[in-house]
Parts: structure tokens; sequence; C-alpha cells
């Protein structure tokens, strides 16, 4: 057969994702938050963006019952062949932005006290101890390398060679930092910062220092009868020492109140009215977004060719965004609704009523891409009677029950968390002991499948709990 290289044309379909494209899924993951970000800097960097303010405000939330959810996808479907729909959307719909609530809402954030942070903290602490210049400068440097948790896991002889000092001159620092409020911080692990706790609050108390300093590996593996051997002391004894340790902070950074708090804003609130869920998307704060009139005028006359593209460029974008934003509020109103239909009996009863349910179900009703619901729930928090969740809360495997059809593993968790809750504390209920009386209420499951689930929720093992009981008072 004779090889040979050839020219030929062929005809193929492929998707391009485009700039714009990627802008609009990019938005489907964010938060109302990042959305409200996401715009401002927008508005900062396209001219044909404008932020459109009435003086008149809403008074009441948008909400949709069931029925209105069907009637305005159906409506907005219609109007999104509208041209006066794509230069201009306000999230509110019909209604006008409201400028005063958002004024407001940052007021109370700026008017909100700033709490003291650690660093601040421990620097005030140092002003009061008498050391000198070069020690002070020293101490700022160590509390600079403190971190979350109250530790400094950097190499101090490295550090030292840095600085132009000597190891010994940072150590008699750090000595003075490990003292301050909360005691044992700065220290390079766990087991130094509660030998510092342990001998600061407990000078005497040397058996408690020996077990912290060369035993407190096997205190955690609860091997009593070890310790007890090489310490010459009964376990007994080593329960008195161990309910002191339990006393102590592990990680001193994480008790002081000072730190950063992170705040959860429910992009979604669900309210039941009567036999009816109403949906009210939380977005009603952000700004209406318009495309200015002159910059449009100026489309249409004639411009130099740089610039007749500049702005036709902007132009698209601007059409692109206000187009993406409603996408996505459309979006996230028909994931949530479908969300209520699957899961109607957590909604009124509670987490104990939670049913397991895939991104592909989802997806398959309304006719959508998996990856399209993975990411209009993401960075998503709802607001319900039960508390706040996260959107992917709601997705979850299933666990086979006695009728032959299946239980959420959200629902198992709770289950095995509420029993060993309720256990007697004595005699804790072992895995086994669990199995059985899930099969009581009619739940299947198999041994290694509460193991596992148990080591999810963070609980011990039943000789581990009984270990740990005895440790209380």
């Amino acid at each position: 057969m004779k090889l040979g290289a050839s020219l030929s044309q062929r005809q193929t379909q492929k998707l391009v994702m485009t700039q714009d494209l990627r802008q609009s899924i990019e938005l489907l993951s964010l938060s109302t938050l990042e959305l409200s970000d996401k715009i401002q800097n927008e508005l900062l960097e396209n001219p044909l963006l404008d932020e459109v303010g009435v003086d008149e405000k809403s008074k009441m939330p948008e909400l949709f019952s069931f029925d209105e959810v069907k009637r305005l996808e159906k409506l907005n479907h219609e109007k999104s062949t509208d041209v006066n729909w794509q230069d201009s959307y306000s999230i509110e719909g019909p209604r006008t932005y409201d400028s005063e609530a958002s004024d407001r809402n940052q007021k109370y954030i700026e008017s909100s006290t700033r709490g003291e942070t650690l660093e601040e903290h421990l620097l005030n602490q140092l002003r009061l101890i008498k050391l000198t210049k070069l020690e002070f400068e020293i101490g700022e440097v160590l509390i600079s390398m403190i971190d979350e948790k109250g530790f400094i896991t950097d190499d101090l002889s490295l550090v030292a060679k840095e600085m132009g000092y000597s190891e010994a001159k940072l150590r008699r620092v750090l000595q003075v930092i490990n003292e301050l409020d909360p005691i044992g911080i700065g220290a390079k692990d766990m087991q130094e910062t509660l030998l510092i706790q342990a001998r600061i609050l407990y000078p005497d108390n040397f058996l408690l220092h020996q077990l912290v300093g060369e035993f407190l590996s096997d205190l955690e593996k609860v091997d009593y009868k070890k310790i007890a051997k090489n310490l010459k002391i009964t376990e007994e004894e080593i329960l008195s020492l161990a309910r002191l340790i339990k006393k102590l902070e592990p990680y001193p950074a994480t008790t002081y109140q000072g730190r950063k708090i992170d705040y959860v804003v429910a992009d979604v609130v669900v309210k039941e009215v009567g036999n009816e869920f109403n949906i009210f998307i939380n977005d009603e704060w952000l700004p209406k977004l318009t495309i200015q009139e002159e910059y449009k005028e100026l489309l249409s006359q004639k411009l130099p060719p740089k610039e007749k593209e500049y702005f036709q460029t902007k132009y698209s974008s601007a059409q692109w965004l206000i187009r993406s934003i409603q996408q996505r509020r459309q979006t996230l109103q028909r994931v949530v609704s479908c969300i209520i239909d699957f899961q109607v009996d957590f909604f009124r009863g509670g987490i104990g009523f939670i049913k397991p349910l895939t991104l592909k179900e989802v997806a398959e009703k309304l006719n959508l891409h998996e990856s399209t619901i993975s990411r209009i729930t993401t960075n998503k928090y709802i607001q319900t009677t039960w508390g706040i969740f996260e959107l992917k809360w709601f997705f979850s495997s299933g666990v086979k029950s006695a009728e032959g059809g299946k239980e959420s593993s959200k629902k198992i968790h709770e289950l095995i968390r509420n029993l060993v809750k309720e256990e007697d504390e004595n005699n804790p209920l072992s895995d086994q002991d669990i199995v059985e009386l899930m099969e009581k209420k009619g739940i299947e499951i198999a041994r290694r499948t509460v193991a596992k689930y148990r080591k999810v929720l963070r609980i011990l093992p039943s000789n581990e709990r009984k270990r740990m009981s005895s440790l209380k008072g």
C-alpha cells in the first residue's frame, strides 16, 4: 500500500467554549455574595453597564408557590426573546432595586465591632513585660509566625540564622510568649503545648509532666497497662491524671474569641404556607443592571474600526452578563423546586425523613446536564424550618430498608448519632448492637457500614467510649 501526504476537507461539529459561555457557566457556581462581587467588578470594568437605583423600595420579598414556579418559568421563557429584557434586567423582576436596604446592610457590617486579633492580644501583653527593644522585636517576629492552631512549626535555628541572632536568645523570648494568655501559645506541637500548660497550672505534679512528656501517644491509644508499668502507678491514678489533661487545651489559639468568624448567608429561603412551599431567592439586594443608552447610540454611528470593535465587545459582554444572571436565577429556582418535590417529607418532618437523592435524578427531571445541577448547588445555602443547609447536603446515597426501598445515608447518620447519644455510658453500644437496633427500625445495614459511618461522625468505638466515660467528672 502506497503512503503519502495529501490535503482534504472535512466537516465536523464541536462545541467551542467562548469567553461568554465560560462566564455563563462560572456564574452558576457563585454564591449570592460572590455574585455581588462579580457584578461590582463588571460595573467597574465595563463602561456600557450601569446600575439603576430608585427612591421607592420594595416592601415584600418575592415568593413562589409550586404553581407559580411553573407559570413564571413559562412567562420568563416567553420574555426571553424580548429585546428590552436583554437590555435591562432586574433580579427582582418588575420590582424596584432596594438601594436603601443595601446601604443599611453595609452600614450594619461597617458599624459592627471588630474584635482584637490574637496577634494584637499577644503583642499588648508583651508590651507590659520588661523586655529590651531587641527582645520585643524578636517577640513580634515570633508572634507573627503563630498559625491558626497556636503553634510555631518553623525551624527556630533557621529563623535565628535569618535574623542574625543566636537561637538561645530566640528561645528565651519564646519562653516568655509561651506563658502569655492563652497559655502554651507558640509551642511547636500539641504535646509541647500540653506540657507547658501542665507545668504552669500544676507545677508540683511531676507524674503529670512525665505522662504528657513521655506517654501521651500511649494515653491516646488508651494503653493504660503500659503506662502503669513504666510509671509504677495504678490505672486509677492514670485515670485521675487523664482527667487533668482533659482540662488542658491542645490547640491554644482556638480558645481565643477574637478570631475571625465566617458567616453564611442563605441564598434561598423556603417557607411553608398552608400546604404549599414558598421559594424566596435571597438576592433582592443585588443591583439592577442596564446598558447605558448613550453608548448604544454610539454603536449606530460611524466610528473608527478599533473603537467600534471595543464598544461591540463590551456591548456583547454586558448582554451576556445580564442574560447569564437571569439564567442563573431561573435555574436555581427550578432546582430548588425540584429538590422540594423529591424531599417534601424532609421539609415537613425534618432530618428523620430525608430520602436518598442523586444529581442524575434531578437532572433527568429538569432535562438538564448533571454538571449544571452540580454547579448550581455549589456554594449555595438554603434556609428551612429545620435550619440552614448546603444544597449539596440534600444529595446522598441510599441504604436498603426492610420494605425494599432505600433510606438516605444522612438519615442513618442521624439515627446512629442519636443512638450513641442516648446509650448507657457504662455499657455503650457496639457496632453489632447498632446493626440490630437498625433492623428493628426496618433498616438493613452491615456492621462494616456502621463502623464507616461512625468514623465519619467521629464517634469512638464502644470500648474507647467506655474508657472515655470514666474520664468525665
